[in-house]
């Protein structure tokens, strides 16, 4: 598959995502994680010295930041503060790359305190790739864009999930986190097929992977964060799928809350993706 000269990027390898829980863990086995994926926002909105420790953290491991609040559709101009705060750390991290989600977490200024996912239509597809262009000119690395669980269909679409994603990063020529726990879960909620789904994207595009765990409860699958990846060991299979067909380049494993209480759980995780991945 050829690459697109944007995405040419190093292959980071399998890493974790930032918590507390973990920082102990982390630092004793730093030659066993790769890389760590620290949340965007926990650093930007207080002191300089939030950026300093991400700054800390990226001379231990290599550092890709993850955001929650760029709000791409919201049907508003960018925050530009907001964009430039996440810019200063994305470089002073040396980050290879910067992600955020294909949804909305904002109303007139309102905050939903929750990813909302979009109706999947031209004109949103439109409006998302235009402000991704944006983001992405200031950032100064590639931007990627994470798909999200929702637990309904979506009224008013008249895309495809993968359609619309795809017509997004191609026209704003910026790239895909592809989360598989948030892929699979909705495919069992809402009854489709996860692998016709990965076909539809354009794969050259697809630069990482969020892999965590999940719940069932009343008959539906949930997108907690707090379970290990074998909660829904179908993940890996997708996982395997995704890695033989696109140029990943970094894998992030998840858990949010409910740590285990043997740290070798979690590096079990990332020595099975990284035995995909490799």
């Amino acid at each position: 598959m050829s690459v697109n000269p944007r995405f040419d990027l190093p292959r980071i390898g399998v890493g974790l995502a930032h918590r507390p829980w973990f920082v102990r863990g982390i630092e004793q086995h730093r030659d066993r994680i790769d890389w760590i994926e620290i949340c965007a926002d926990h650093y930007i909105y207080r002191t300089e010295g939030r950026v300093a420790r991400a700054v800390e953290l990226s001379q231990r491991l290599p550092i890709a930041p993850h955001g929650l609040e760029l709000s791409i559709g919201t049907d508003a101009p960018l925050d530009m503060g907001y964009c430039r705060d996440i810019a200063r750390l994305t470089k002073a991290v040396r980050a290879p790359w910067y992600s955020d989600h294909l949804c909305f977490t904002q109303v007139s200024q309102i905050e939903l305190g929750q990813l909302t996912p979009l109706a999947f239509t031209e004109t949103a597809a439109a409006r998302c790739a235009a402000k991704a262009r944006q983001f992405q000119d200031m950032l100064g690395v590639p931007l990627l864009l994470e798909n999200i669980t929702y637990y309904m269909a979506i009224p008013g679409c008249t895309l495809t999930e993968a359609d619309f994603i795809s017509k997004v990063v191609n026209d704003a020529d910026c790239g895909i986190l592809l989360d598989l726990t948030n892929l699979y879960i909705n495919a069992q909620n809402l009854y489709y097929d996860p692998y016709d789904f990965i076909d539809r994207l354009p794969l050259e595009r697809v630069v990482q992977v969020h892999l965590a765990g999940g719940a069932r409860e009343d008959g539906m699958w949930l997108d907690t964060h707090d379970q290990p990846v074998d909660s829904h060991p179908e993940v890996w299979d997708l996982l395997d799928y995704l890695c033989r067909r696109a140029p990943v380049r970094g894998i992030a494993i998840e858990r949010d809350a409910n740590p285990p209480e043997d740290f070798g759980e979690i590096l079990g995780e990332v020595e099975r993706a990284r035995a995909i991945w490799a």
